[in-house]
């Protein structure tokens, strides 16, 4: 594992900032997943490295300088945690990810600050940057968002509303992480998005073109090599990771 006095993320402007995004990022991590941070943050420091970001965290950490935490109370339920975390968040509309979602190429900016300007506008609800095929119907706002049984609200990086976020948690109550996945309801507004030619990964998903991520690098509490060796062996080697002490599937 990697050493706190070793390493922190202010190591990360070894990289220079690139284009943020147009709105702000909420990462939801908790301390027991602190290995993963550096690859995880130098990442997004390498990629989107000028984008406003809120961390979510169950406590305070010297591994996350310079970013705005928001401690939440990890005894609560997984919805009520985020209940919390988006009173404490100014802006309408964010993109959110869990901090084993790791991006591993660029992103296609345009595509997202569209895709922002849409949930801006009360066009979309939810836009999860993720593609699962599956009887698809295209959107008449939107030639790249898609609709189908998968396209609802789920843990995936997305762009949302609060106030639609709010609303969700508040229909399904005090669930945790799998229970709200589950009890999440299809609606007219939730998209994800397909640009044409995504690669398939795995059993469902596709490879996200617009933010090409690691659907997850944790996998029942092991890294994800099973589908994602090529790009977790290169990040590995970059972070200083050492996979075994997590152990691999």
């Amino acid at each position: 594992m990697v050493d706190d006095e070793k390493w922190t993320l202010e190591q990360t402007n070894k990289f220079k900032n690139k284009m943020g995004i147009s709105v702000p990022l909420i990462v939801y991590t908790h301390t027991d997943m602190k290995d993963v941070w550096p690859m995880f943050f130098g990442q997004l420091k390498k990629y989107i490295g000028d984008t406003k970001i809120y961390v979510a965290v169950n406590e305070d950490d010297i591994q996350l300088p310079g970013y705005t935490k928001i401690i939440y109370d990890d005894s609560m339920a997984y919805t009520d945690r985020w209940k919390y975390i988006l009173t404490q968040i100014k802006e309408d509309v964010f993109m959110f990810i869990h901090e084993d979602m790791v991006l591993f190429d660029e992103p296609k900016i345009d595509y997202i600050n569209k895709y922002s300007n849409l949930v801006k506008s009360s066009k979309a609800g939810s836009i999860k940057l993720i593609y699962v095929p599956a009887n698809d119907i295209v959107s008449d706002i939107d030639e790249t968002l898609i609709s189908n049984e998968y396209s609802k609200l789920s843990i995936q990086p997305t762009i949302l509303r609060k106030d639609y976020f709010t609303s969700v948690l508040n229909e399904v109550g005090s669930l945790n992480i799998w229970d709200f996945e589950r009890a999440i309801q299809i609606d007219t507004k939730s998209y994800m998005v397909k640009v044409g030619g995504e690669k398939k990964r795995g059993i469902y998903h596709c490879d996200s073109i617009v933010f090409p991520y690691i659907a997850t690098a944790i996998s029942k509490g092991k890294w994800n090599m099973s589908e994602y060796s090529k790009e977790l062996d290169k990040m590995f080697t970059e972070y200083g990771v050492v996979p075994f002490e997590r152990g691999v599937v």
